[in-house]
């Protein structure tokens, strides 16, 4: 019996060990394999980054496209409303066209035509006499005589002095009581003055 031996002298068990791989191999290779995956991923993930961006970049020029035509919209309906507003602002302004009188007008001032306003004041001296029942003949502008009209009454022989100063309905009144009277009193006469309010001359 030896010293620190086996009892009986048993061979001892020697456990076998699997076979030694190359390790710097293997392990090169993984790492090769893992560094080639993360270059993959990274890839996709740039070309994801840029597909977002892109996108984005088209988002953004839709939005400012869109503000751009809106604001555009609003600028062309902005001025066509004011363009609307002031022109019927303008027409509003405008002096209403004068209507032209029916009867003739003389004027005895040699090269003077027939202001505006004597035209104006014809026109509602008609409509006037016909409410009292007559109708005008013709008009004459005295000579020199600037506020004066004479007028002449259909189937009457003397006319009627106005002031185109003076009311002309009042004044279209006034002529149709003197024609009354006259025609009551059987009075011959060649004008009436109706110039002065209230008053009645004849000749």
């Amino acid at each position: 019996m030896a010293l620190f031996g086996k009892k009986n002298d048993e061979p001892e068990l020697v456990e076998e060990l699997p076979p030694r791989r190359r390790k710097d191999q293997d392990e090169t290779f993984r790492v090769g394999r893992a560094m080639a995956g993360d270059a993959s991923k990274n890839r996709e993930l740039k070309q994801e980054r840029l597909r977002a961006a892109k996108i984005r970049q088209r988002k953004n020029i839709a939005t400012v496209v869109g503000a751009v035509i809106l604001f555009a919209v609003v600028a062309i309906v902005a001025v066509n409303f004011i363009t609307s507003v002031i022109a019927e602002r303008e027409k509003l302004l405008e002096p209403a066209p004068v209507k032209e009188p029916t009867v003739a007008i003389m004027d005895e001032n040699v090269g003077q035509n027939v202001s505006d306003r004597v035209k104006e004041f014809a026109v509602r001296l008609e409509d006037d006499i016909k409410i009292e029942g007559y109708e005008i003949d013709h008009i004459v502008l005295p000579y020199q005589k600037a506020r004066q009209i004479d007028v002449y009454i259909k189937d009457r022989k003397e006319y009627y002095k106005l002031s185109i100063d003076r009311s002309s309905a009042v004044q279209a009144e006034d002529l149709g009581r003197m024609l009354r009277y006259i025609d009551t009193q059987m009075i011959s006469c060649e004008y009436v003055d109706l110039r002065v309010e209230g008053k009645a001359y004849y000749k």
